[in-house]
């Protein structure tokens, strides 16, 4: 069973590739992961010992790349073809009409749409490809609705989280020191890439403002990006200073989310955001914007607040008044864990996608 995806760099539909070829059920299906170029997943997936086939793209249509996918397809005797991108779904699926393999597409958010390209090829593709999977229900919805996309047999499987890795606990005691935390200040936490999609420059002004009506609070953001220079210099124009911890590209995020009492999500679009989950998971309330995929995996009033995008003031009431509320942190956190558990676990996932592979290879 062979994953296609353009890129392996750190994100959250590359995050389900890894986690689908490391805990698919080798008795059954023996998973690969295929991409243009080598990237920092790609690493990881070797050293789990899961083969990682980089097939390089050199021109805007590479036929000769058409035709390694074929050979590669038929040399390893590929049964199923998942693909994550457009570029992989079209030249995945050109390649498994050519070697008579079946084709999927995961659409995990609407980035996909936003290609040139998009309006008119994936309308088309819906159409050939054996399925198409949805990471939610809005999803499909707005992929009809604004773009066509109405494939013939449309699937939703949402995104999973490890809930055995991502679990409530007490942070370790020197992990506050190490970021540089008071002991007893309150932490609002977020997690994700420093890019203009997260729209941190509204959770930075919403921080301020909450910040002027709760004492001893701080805001950790975890992750780097092309926007963290411009963030930081508008943490300071703010007058945030040490209040404001910017951590970096982590490979602890679970460890790091204990120190948490808050996560906050200011992003303009969200599909089913992985970090989102691995919060609910750890046990925490959100606070989060209401777009995408949110409202579909966060309980208004039961296990977090919504607040529309762009909008830094209605954030910020709805931070300051969670973090003037123990007791709803505590119950909306217990609330996130059991929805977590429900209906959002990595093994659910995986299961639905072994489900898909079996009855295609069936038919």
């Amino acid at each position: 069973m062979l994953q296609f995806i353009d890129t392996l760099m750190r994100g959250g539909a590359e995050r389900v590739v890894v986690e689908l070829a490391t805990r698919l059920g080798r008795e059954r299906l023996d998973p690969a992961v295929a991409c243009f170029r080598q990237e920092a997943y790609a690493d990881e997936l070797a050293a789990a010992g899961r083969r990682v086939h980089i097939v390089p793209k050199r021109r805007a249509f590479d036929v000769g790349l058409l035709l390694r996918l074929r050979r590669l397809l038929r040399r390893e005797r590929v049964a199923v073809v998942h693909t994550h991108d457009l570029q992989s779904a079209t030249y995945g699926l050109l390649a498994g009409k050519l070697a008579r393999v079946p084709v999927i597409l995961t659409v995990h958010g609407l980035g996909i749409f936003r290609q040139r390209r998009s309006a008119w090829l994936l309308p088309k593709l819906g159409c050939w490809l054996r399925r198409v999977v949805f990471v939610g229900h809005w999803l499909q919805r707005v992929a009809a609705e604004q773009f066509g996309l109405r494939p013939r047999r449309p699937v939703v499987i949402h995104n999973g989280v490890d809930i055995e890795r991502f679990r409530p606990g007490p942070p370790e005691p020197e992990l506050r020191a190490e970021l540089g935390l008071e002991a007893t200040a309150l932490v609002v936490g977020t997690v994700g890439n420093l890019r203009p999609v997260k729209d941190y420059p509204t959770l930075l002004r919403a921080f301020a403002l909450a910040r002027s009506r709760v004492a001893s609070v701080a805001l950790v953001l975890v992750g780097d990006g092309s926007e963290r220079p411009a963030l930081e210099g508008l943490a300071r124009d703010l007058g945030l200073g040490a209040s404001v911890r910017f951590a970096g590209a982590r490979d602890d995020v679970s460890r790091l989310l204990r120190a948490f009492d808050v996560f906050a999500l200011s992003s303009r679009t969200e599909g089913i955001s992985m970090a989102l989950l691995e919060a609910m998971a750890t046990g925490l309330p959100a606070v989060v914007t209401e777009t995408g995929g949110n409202p579909e995996v966060a309980v208004a009033g039961a296990t977090a607040a919504l607040a529309p995008v762009g909008d830094h003031e209605r954030l910020a009431e709805a931070l300051a008044a969670l973090l003037a509320d123990p007791q709803r942190r505590r119950a909306w956190g217990e609330a996130a864990r059991r929805r977590v558990e429900a209906d959002f676990s990595l093994d659910g996932m995986v299961r639905a996608y072994e489900a898909l592979y079996a009855e295609l290879v069936r038919r």
